[in-house]
């Protein structure tokens, strides 16, 4: 839609606008011409990535409040017979802590399980025999005064008395207890349970308690806040999602290197609860999988991605197509993750022999779900690296047709991060229109990486963003990765969460505030914007109908800029609301004490009065013309 225009441009020009304001001296003019449309911008820019790093999901996104519920992670050395016999030592998985009294009996048998490669097992003798657990870290397990908690495990064998309960850390105060009873039959056996808390702790244990003899095996124990929507229903940690709501989350993306892990098969995602051999963890949850992802994305009523592993077998991979014909919204497939990020000759490997491989497996896999589901659009997961163009060729000439996207993954990691990302995107779409300029092949950024989640992070993600809206339709989405991360949890370098959380808190860091007011100052419109400062960039938008103007201004240096607007195209618009999002240094970031420390203020006040950007700043400014 064009523009209104008066007969001759009226500009608010630097000096107009240093005397309504009072600015003595503007040092960066802001030049706007709403006139000049650049691109569209996509709804769709402002997604997160999610991956099992730092436990975003397995002790984290996912509603279970225990860590390692089948006693299968960092298994202790020394495996004691499970008769009565053995050595009388006690022992249970890293995260479990024993209990026992009185000569009670604790061992792990691998012959026996429900999930996994072992149980636990309990002999209570003459006394007691119990297992506690204290959640991810050993941070303990939060309940809430008269808020139910809900749970269940899986047992055989039997014992005199068993017994579920939430006490404190150091056991002496018992916050709720309830005497469980076996369900009749052999073999193992689901019980069900509640508890019911008097008391209010963000760090309680839990644990399962036998008394009067026999022997009992446990396994798959499992306990969660009580549900209150549908999130928590399907095994979402309802605060997380909130924050999701919070984050303004336009796309969301499920993948990263745990696909890569050799036991992330379709087939062992699906179904009950389970450990597995993870990617970045010696056990993880199959608790909380795709399928739950993909129910938790249409709840939220937002796009979605997600990876397969690359060499799943096409009945797998068909029947999930299938399963996904309920879901009416849009769903993407990638066909693995990083593929061949190796890229780097080493020991005669056959790169290019790599890239077919996959290729070849990637044709086989989308003809087969696209069969199934039409509905489905597909990317490529080869890692883009413009160092080796003939293997991104290749692989371009092989995917071409069968994929919609092909995920580049670019870097936050300094605040001018959009022009490495711009050069990126160029390569990439002068590569594909070289070869074929009738291709529809068009790209997604699902990783958004860096090694931090300060200011700087903050600032690095406002620079992507403005690199992103230049593209126009041709960029689905730009996913920072990871979207979440455990307090002071940095097991491989990633300590790039957007979305902090302990047991019982979740806050947004810097960056999660960036994408927030990005989200919520979408407009449809890039138009044409410069400053005349070297450090100060903007983004330029305006709705369709030219009645809202939104500017996007970064400035990462640590000194303050008077600024000026110079608008072309449009009558005098006035200034309706300034935020901004600020640091007194890049290293800035927020604490679980402190969760608003770098979080937006309201700048409208003092933009009227004295427009300026503060130091380490991201901020957006909205003008409105009320004629």
């Amino acid at each position: 839609m064009k523009m209104r225009i008066v007969q001759k441009f009226v500009r608010v020009t630097l000096l107009s606008v240093c005397m309504m304001w009072g600015v003595a001296a503007c040092a960066v003019t802001v030049t706007v011409d709403v006139n000049d449309v650049r691109a569209e911008v996509p709804l769709t820019l402002y997604g997160t990535g999610m991956e099992d790093v730092n436990h975003e999901i397995y002790g984290g996104l996912d509603a279970q409040r225990l860590y390692d519920e089948s006693f299968e992670e960092e298994l202790p050395p020394q495996v004691i017979p499970h008769s009565p016999k053995g050595s009388g030592n006690k022992t249970c998985g890293r995260q479990w802590t024993d209990i026992s009294t009185d000569g009670g009996i604790l061992a792990r048998d691998p012959s026996v399980a429900h999930w996994g490669k072992a149980s636990q097992l309990l002999m209570p003798g003459a006394g007691t025999a119990g297992v506690a657990n204290r959640g991810l870290n050993g941070w303990g397990v939060p309940c809430r005064e008269g808020k139910k908690m809900v749970g269940h495990f899986y047992a055989r064998g039997a014992t005199g008395r068993l017994e579920v309960k939430l006490q404190r850390q150091d056991g002496r105060i018992a916050y709720a207890t309830k005497t469980v009873a076996l369900p009749d039959g052999e073999g193992w056996r689901k019980v069900d349970f509640t508890l019911t808390p008097d008391t209010t702790d963000p760090a309680a244990r839990f644990l399962i308690l036998a008394s009067g003899g026999g022997k009992l095996w446990l396994d798959d124990v499992y306990l969660k806040d009580e549900p209150t929507n549908e999130f928590g229903r399907m095994g979402c940690r309802e605060d997380i999602v909130e924050a999701f709501r919070k984050e303004g989350l336009t796309f969301l993306r499920w993948g990263g290197s745990m696909v890569n892990a050799p036991d992330y098969l379709l087939k062992n995602m699906q179904g009950e609860r389970r450990p597995y051999d993870g990617f970045w963890f010696t056990k993880s949850s199959g608790g909380f999988m795709v399928r739950e992802f993909v129910r938790m994305a249409d709840l939220l009523k937002l796009p979605c991605a997600f990876s397969i592993h690359a060499y799943d077998s096409t009945e797998d991979a068909v029947a999930l197509a299938e399963w996904l014909k309920r879901f009416d919204g849009f769903i993407c497939v990638q066909i693995g993750n990083e593929e061949c990020a190796g890229c780097t000759p080493a020991g005669g490997k056959p790169l290019m022999a790599d890239i077919r491989r996959y290729c070849e497996n990637l044709r086989r896999l989308v003809p087969a779900m696209r069969k199934a589901n039409p509905k489905l659009v597909f990317a490529n997961a080869v890692m883009w690296q413009v160092k080796h163009m003939d293997l991104m060729e290749e692989t371009f000439r092989l995917t071409d047709g069968y994929v919609e996207y092909w995920d580049i993954h670019v870097g936050a990691f300094n605040v001018t991060a959009g022009n490495g990302t711009r050069h990126a995107l160029q390569a990439f779409r002068e590569m594909i229109m070289r070869i074929n300029p009738k291709t529809t092949m068009k790209a997604a950024i699902f990783e958004e990486n860096s090694y931090i989640h300060n200011m700087r992070r903050a600032l690095a993600h406002a620079s992507n963003l403005e690199a992103a809206r230049e593209q126009g339709p041709f960029l689905l989405t730009s996913c920072p990765a990871n979207a979440l991360q455990a307090y002071a949890q940095n097991d491989n370098g990633w300590d790039q969460g957007q979305i902090f959380y302990t047991p019982d808190k979740v806050w947004l860091q810097p960056c999660g505030w960036a994408q927030q007011m990005a989200s919520a100052n979408h407009r449809d419109i890039l138009v044409a914007g410069n400053t005349d400062d070297k450090d100060v960039t903007v983004s330029a938008t305006r709705d369709r109908e030219g009645k809202s103007v939104v500017l996007h201004l970064c400035n990462p240096s640590a000194d303050e800029k008077a600024i000026s607007f110079d608008f072309a195209g449009t009558t005098v618009l006035t200034l309706v609301k300034a935020t901004s999002l600020s640091a007194p240094n890049l290293e800035a970031r927020n604490p679980p004490d402190d969760p608003d420390r770098v979080s937006p203020r309201d700048a409208t006040a003092a933009f009227r009065a004295s427009p300026a950007l503060r130091p380490y700043s991201y901020t957006v400014v909205e003008f409105r013309d009320n004629h």
